[in-house]
C-alpha cells in the first residue's frame, strides 16, 4: 500500500529536524552542563559528522536500491536470515527510542503540569495518538510536521530577543578552558540523540533521488542539532554553568524566565503549545517506521493490521519499563548512544561493503545507476541566472562547502581546548569562529536542497 507514498525534500528536512531535536530539548541538557559546563554548548559537533555520514549512507544505498526502504534492502543484500537479524535489531533500537520519548513526554507532564494526573492516563493519550495516525501513511505526519516545526524553530530563533534582558555572556568565559575529556565525553552522549535519526531508513522508498535524500537529511539534521546548541548556549548565558546541571528539564527553566510584559509572563504555557505537537510528531514518526519494519519481518505490505497490537505492547512496555523519572533520564541520557553506537556504524560498513561485491559481480549494470540525473551539477549550471552568487555556485560546491565549514568548526575546536588555558583570547575567537562556522553550515545545506529543487523544476 505504501508504493505509491511520496514525501519531497522539504517534508523529510522538516522530519530530519523535528527526529533530531524534539527528543533532546526535554532531555540530556543538564548531564551536557554538568559535565562540561560553559563549554557544554560545543557538545554537539561531532553529532553533526555523524549525522552526516547517516545521510552520506542512505543517499548511497537510494542510489542503487530506489523505490525501496532499509529492512528491504538488508533482507536484499543479507539474505532472509541474515536480513531479519538485522531488521529486528532496528526494530528493537526504534522500540526504546518510542516508549523513551512517550515516558519523557508523560513524566514531564506529571512533573511540572498536570500534577494530579494519573501517570497511566498520560501514558495511554500518546499511543491512542499512535493508532490513530498509524491507520495512514508517513504523508500525513509529513504534512502535520510541516505546519508545526517551522513554528518551532521560530520559538526558538526567536528566545534570544525574549531573553535579551537576561542574557550575561561573561556566564560562558573564559570559553574552551574546560579539560578535553570532558569535551569529549558529553560530545559522545548527544551522539544518542543524533543517532534517532536511523529510522528515517524506513522512509527511503518514498523519494528515489539520492541526492535529494542526502541534502534534507543533511540540512535538516544540521537545523536540529544548530537549535540545540543554541537552546544549551542560551541555558548557560542566562543561568550560569552550575545549575542548570541540577535541574530536570533545564529548557523549561529558561523558557520560564521569559517575561514580555507584566501581563505576559507565562510565556511558557504559549511555547509548550508549539512544542507538544512537535514532539509527537517524532512520536508517530519512529512508530510508522516501526510499524513498516515489523511489516516487512513479516512479508506483508498493510501495516495498519498490526497497529493497535503493536501500540498496546509500546503501552505496556513503557509503563512497565521506568520506575521513576530519575531511572528514564539515566536511561534517556546514557543508554542512547550505546544503542546507536552499537549497530549503526558496523551495519553502514557490512551493507556498502555488500553493495560493492555486488556491484563487481553484476558488473556495473546501467540498472544500477540512480534513477534521476546523477549529472546535477551541469543541471544546476544549465538553470543558472547570472548575477546571484546562490546560483552560480554548484550543488556540489554547496555541498564540500558545508563540509569544509564543519571541519574548521573542528579545527577550532580542538585548537581552542588545547591553547585557551594559557591564553583566553584564543578561546573567544576560537568560540565566535565556532559559531559562525555553524550557521553558515546551516545556509549551505539549505542551497544544496534548494539547488536540487531548482534542477527538479527545470526538468
Amino acid at each position: 500500500m505504501d508504493r505509491k507514498q511520496v514525501i519531497n525534500q522539504r517534508q523529510l528536512s522538516w522530519l530530519a529536524s523535528s527526529v533530531i531535536t524534539s527528543g533532546g530539548i526535554l532531555t540530556l541538557q543538564n548531564v551536557l552542563i554538568r559535565i562540561s559546563q560553559m563549554d557544554a554548548w560545543y557538545s554537539y559537533l561531532p553529532s553533526v559528522f555523524y549525522v552526516f555520514g547517516v545521510a552520506s549512507f542512505f543517499g548511497y544505498i537510494t542510489k542503487h536500491y530506489p523505490q525501496k526502504h532499509i529492512f528491504e534492502i538488508t533482507q536484499e543484500l543479507l539474505g532472509r536470515v541474515g536480513g531479519t537479524i538485522v531488521n529486528l535489531i532496528m526494530i528493537f533500537h526504534f522500540w526504546q527510542i518510542v516508549m523513551r520519548d512517550i515516558s519523557s513526554v508523560s513524566r514531564f507532564s506529571t512533573t511540572l503540569l498536570l500534577h494530579n494526573t494519573p501517570l497511566e492516563i498520560l501514558t495511554l493519550l500518546p499511543c491512542l495518538l499512535l493508532i490513530y495516525f498509524g491507520k495512514s501513511s508517513v504523508e500525513v505526519i509529513a504534512r502535520v510536521n510541516d505546519l508545526f516545526y517551522p513554528l518551532f524553530v521560530v520559538t526558538v530563533l526567536s528566545m534570544p530577543l525574549l531573553l535579551s534582558n537576561e542574557l550575561y555572556l561573561q556566564l560562558v568565559t573564559p570559553a574552551m578552558t574546560m579539560p578535553i575529556q570532558h569535551v569529549a565525553a558529553s560530545s559522545v552522549l548527544t551522539i544518542g540523540s543524533a543517532g534517532d535519526i536511523f529510522i528515517l531508513g524506513a522512509f527511503l522508498h518514498m523519494m528515489s533521488n539520492s541526492n535529494q535524500v542526502r541534502s534534507s537529511i543533511r540540512h535538516g539534521s544540521l537545523l536540529g542539532i544548530f537549535l540545540l546548541t543554541m537552546a544549551v548556549f542560551l541555558i548557560l548565558v542566562v543561568l550560569g554553568p552550575k545549575m542548570p546541571g541540577n535541574f530536570l528539564y533545564p529548557i523549561y527553566n529558561l523558557v520560564q524566565t521569559i517575561h514580555v510584559t507584566d501581563f505576559l509572563d507565562r510565556v511558557d504555557l504559549i511555547i509548550l503549545m508549539i512544542w507538544y505537537p512537535t514532539v509527537a510528531c517524532k512520536m508517530i514518526t519512529i512508530y510508522m517506521a516501526l510499524l513498516l519494519g515489523i511489516s516487512a519481518i513479516l512479508d506483508k505490505r498493510n501495516y495498519p493490521t498490526i497497529n493497535k497490537p503493536v501500540a498496546l505492547c509500546i503501552v505496556m512496555t513503557t509503563l512497565l519499563s521506568f520506575k521513576n523519572t530519575t531511572d528514564l533520564l539515566a536511561f534517556s541520557n546514557y543508554s542512547a548512544p550505546v544503542f546507536a553506537l552499537a549497530y549503526q556504524p558496523l551495519l553502514i560498513v557490512i551493507m556498502v561493503i555488500a553493495i560493492a561485491r555486488k556491484k563487481r559481480k553484476l558488473g556495473k549494470p546501467a540498472d544500477m545507476k540512480d534513477s534521476s540525473p546523477n549529472s546535477e551539477v551541469s543541471g544546476v549550471q544549465a538553470s543558472q541566472k547570472i548575477g546571484k552568487l546562490s546560483q552560480r555556485v554548484s550543488y556540489k560546491h554547496w555541498l564540500w562547502g558545508g563540509n569544509a565549514l564543519m571541519i574548521l568548526a573542528a579545527l577550532c575546536l580542538m585548537v581552542g581546548l588545547m591553547f585557551s588555558k594559557y591564553h583566553s583570547a584564543i578561546g573567544s575567537v576560537c568560540a565566535i569562529i565556532f559559531a559562525i562556522c555553524m550557521l553558515l553550515a546551516s545556509l549551505t545545506t539549505y542551497m544544496e536542497v534548494s539547488q536540487l529543487k531548482q534542477v527538479e523544476a527545470g526538468k
